[in-house]
């Protein structure tokens, strides 16, 4: 064998750290609800003590997370990652969910305070329908999924012959 090769570490960043790794977003989300040991990490997460323990040990490392008597928390810095990681991925979940829709429509018409809050669309299904069919009715799927609702807002761009004057 030939001489022993050190690898170069690479400096991680705080947005590195929160936004490269899958695992490491997944462990602080969770831990932003409450503190985990190994084993609830395992049975949530559905992996391996072994598949999680690097992450846990680069959070650990970077003073982000602690661990406290089998107990894995956020430290004081870890909590203000999460409360603010909360909006930035809601608002990607969101738009990752159906991309080709959101990123071929013109968003500019809707108002400033509502772009702000699109992650509080959260969990949605995209209903298109061709307009020719439901020109002047509602779809049932959707009038369904309407009536079950606790709260519902919505903006819609509305046709009615008697407005074509307009």
């Amino acid at each position: 064998m030939g001489p022993a090769v050190n690898k170069p570490t690479v400096a991680l960043t705080l947005s590195d750290i929160v936004c490269l790794s899958e695992k490491r977003r997944t462990i602080l989300l969770l831990l932003g609800k409450k503190g985990y040991t190994i084993d609830e990490f395992t049975e949530k997460m559905n992996m391996t003590a072994h598949s999680l323990a690097p992450q846990l040990k680069t959070l650990r490392d970077e003073e982000i997370v602690v661990l406290k008597d089998g107990v894995y928390e956020l430290t004081n810095i870890g909590q203000i990652l999460v409360k603010n990681m909360y909006p930035l991925f809601e608002t990607i979940d969101v738009l990752e969910k159906d991309h080709r829709f959101w990123f071929s429509r013109n968003l500019s018409v809707i108002p400033a305070d509502l772009m702000e809050r699109i992650r509080d669309i959260g969990n949605y299904k995209l209903l298109e329908y061709d307009i020719s069919e439901y020109m002047f009715d509602v779809p049932a799927e959707f009038s369904d999924n309407f009536k079950k609702s606790k709260h519902a807002m919505c903006m819609l761009s509305v046709y009615h012959p008697i407005y074509s004057e307009m």
